[in-house]
């Protein structure tokens, strides 16, 4: 979290991606790192080209919120426009450069952060300034929600933004059946507090 800030800090904007055809997992890490970004005052924009059905009703309160920017969620060609020297890419849920949403985003930006929970293969993300891989991870909103924790002081995630993350682990994880460790359900309950609404993401 400490290694992230300081990288995030010294540039003027961040592009969160995820991989191809977005789950939850995806989405919920890319808005929690949308949350932290923004937290430390930065502008932050998450590119997503498909907005799948289980990924739909999220999307849509937070792409019809007034709370939020228009240009939150950017389509690649999109988000090429907005790369500058001073943009950050980081990449979620991913290490394979081929499954991110927008390839040609790591060929043109400068600083490359990844956390993921898949193991590294042989074609991995290269020149990344920060890999957070963590393959006994439940998965990459776990790991981000860690993160949270750590990235800012008394930092409010909106609740809206909670179920993202919430939901993220709860697919993952088979609603907790599967891959969960001691900080997976520290991540739920650190989740919970931040107003993540069990009922809402079931349905």
């Amino acid at each position: 979290a400490e290694a992230l800030r300081e990288f995030i800090v010294t540039k003027d904007q961040v592009i969160v991606m995820g991989h191809k055809i977005a789950d939850p997992d995806s989405f919920g890490a890319c808005m929690g790192i949308y949350r932290a970004v923004v937290s430390l005052e930065k502008k932050a924009h998450i590119v997503i080209n498909t907005v799948t059905e289980s990924v739909r009703p999220l999307y849509d309160e937070i792409a019809e919120s007034p709370a939020y920017e228009d240009d939150i969620f950017l389509t690649s060609d999109q988000a090429l426009d907005y790369v500058t020297d001073s943009t950050m890419v980081i990449v979620v849920d991913t290490n394979k450069p081929q499954m991110t949403e927008c390839p040609e985003l790591l060929r043109r930006s400068r600083m490359i952060a990844v956390l993921d929970h898949h193991r590294q293969s042989s074609n991995v993300i290269e020149n990344a300034v920060l890999s957070y891989v963590e393959p006994y991870s439940s998965s990459a909103c776990e790991m981000v929600a860690e993160v949270l924790q750590y990235i800012a002081d008394d930092i409010k995630i909106p609740s809206v933004e909670a179920d993202c993350l919430y939901a993220g682990i709860m697919i993952d994880t088979r609603n907790f059946m599967n891959r969960t460790g001691v900080r997976t359900f520290e991540a739920a309950a650190f989740l919970r507090r931040c107003g993540a609404d069990i009922t809402r993401v079931r349905k």
